[in-house]
């Protein structure tokens, strides 16, 4: 008998390729220029790599606006300088640095803030778990239901907490059941602790006696027991005792749910702290391309200060109409603070000054060494 194949069959029949022709018909993408250009932009991630004539796309894909991009290259533009198209190269790119730059601050905003947005998640959903963990002791109708144990400790503990305060005000009534004694064994199954370990102890009699009661009021164990004997109900000792060590369990469950939501708030806290500085290859990768940008912002600031001062330095050596010294080097402060660098610039002459000027000491040495030959020169 010859077997048949599940796969499927790679071969190209005639229907699939009808099919095919159909489908590709059906999936052709935006077919207006409206929708292409709303379309165009759904794969930016950063805007880096950009062509210059999506510029003003990209940016508003990103959220940014492109006027004030270019109002920063029109301020960059008005300031003083040569005004050829070496000049205005520069100063564009220098804006577009900038503008990079920015770009920079605001991803590593972002990702601090989705940090944060994380922290403060995880803290509104245990407030929320707290919450209805909550409950009144008077709802006694809550010890029926089989509550889930919560994998959280702060609020296994609230949750805890409450149970204990409806088996308090049970014993307060005495009133018992055996739901009493398999919900203490639930939340203290292989915890160490004495107090525990006695409550249980101090309600088996409990136990005992009501189960003996509903046994001695039923007709079959009537029937089977000729004479049945009442079981004695534990006494009055037996009985402050389990409701004191039921309070005193109560207060240290509540110190220890104090002391557990103290720790959360301090871990909460150290991790807003932490996220200020994000661990990751996305935060690395961005400090990598600021620290990029800041030498290249440094260099193009250079090469800008330097062809200003090359353009003042031949104004001063042939225009009538050239500025004065005090003039360039006002307009050289005064683009030094346009383009972030607060360093004052020299002039030729001071920085020729500077290179040949001597310290004290070695303007001494100089005198003394001069000294013997001076003498023998006048003699």
């Amino acid at each position: 008998m010859e077997k048949t194949s599940l796969r499927k069959s790679t071969c190209l029949t005639p229907q699939r390729l009808d099919a095919a022709r159909r489908n590709s018909q059906r999936s052709t993408g935006p077919r207006s220029e409206a929708g292409k250009e709303r379309m165009k932009m759904n794969a930016v991630k950063h805007g880096c790599d950009a062509a210059p004539e999506n510029e003003a796309a990209v940016m508003r894909a990103l959220g940014e606006d492109p006027e004030r991009y270019a109002a920063l290259q029109r301020e960059l533009a008005t300031t003083y300088g040569p005004g050829d198209a070496l000049w205005d190269q520069q100063v564009a790119d220098l804006g577009k640095l900038y503008w990079r730059r920015n770009r920079i601050e605001r991803m590593e905003t972002g990702l601090m803030r989705r940090a944060l947005e994380a922290v403060e998640e995880r803290q509104c959903g245990l407030r929320r778990a707290l919450a209805a963990a909550t409950f009144d002791p008077s709802q006694t109708a809550l010890m029926d239901l089989d509550l889930p144990l919560p994998n959280d400790r702060c609020v296994r503990l609230r949750q805890l907490l409450s149970l204990l305060g409806v088996i308090c005000e049970q014993v307060k009534r005495k009133v018992f059941m055996p739901r009493q004694a398999s919900v203490l064994a639930t939340y203290y199954k292989g915890q160490v602790g004495w107090r525990p370990a006695r409550i249980g102890k101090l309600l088996e009699p409990y136990m005992a006696w009501l189960q003996h009661e509903e046994y001695r009021r039923d007709e079959t164990y009537k029937r089977y027991m000729l004479n049945p004997e009442p079981l004695p109900e534990p006494g009055p000792e037996h009985y402050q005792e389990l409701l004191r060590l039921l309070e005193e369990e109560r207060a240290a469950v509540e110190e220890d749910l104090q002391h557990a939501v103290e720790v959360e708030e301090e871990k909460a806290a150290i991790e807003r702290d932490a996220c200020l500085a994000p661990a990751g290859e996305t935060w690395e990768m961005l400090l990598r391309q600021e620290a990029a940008l800041d030498r290249s912002i440094d260099r193009k600031v250079r090469i800008i200060l330097t062809l200003r001062q090359e353009h003042a330095r031949l104004c001063r050596g042939g225009s009538r109409t050239a500025p004065t010294r005090e003039a360039d080097d006002r307009a050289a402060e005064e683009l030094s603070k346009v383009v972030g660098l607060d360093a004052q610039t020299e002039s030729p002459a001071e920085e020729n000054a500077a290179k040949t000027s001597k310290s004290p000491d070695q303007s001494e040495n100089v005198i003394e060494n001069k000294g013997p030959a001076a003498e023998g020169v006048a003699a």
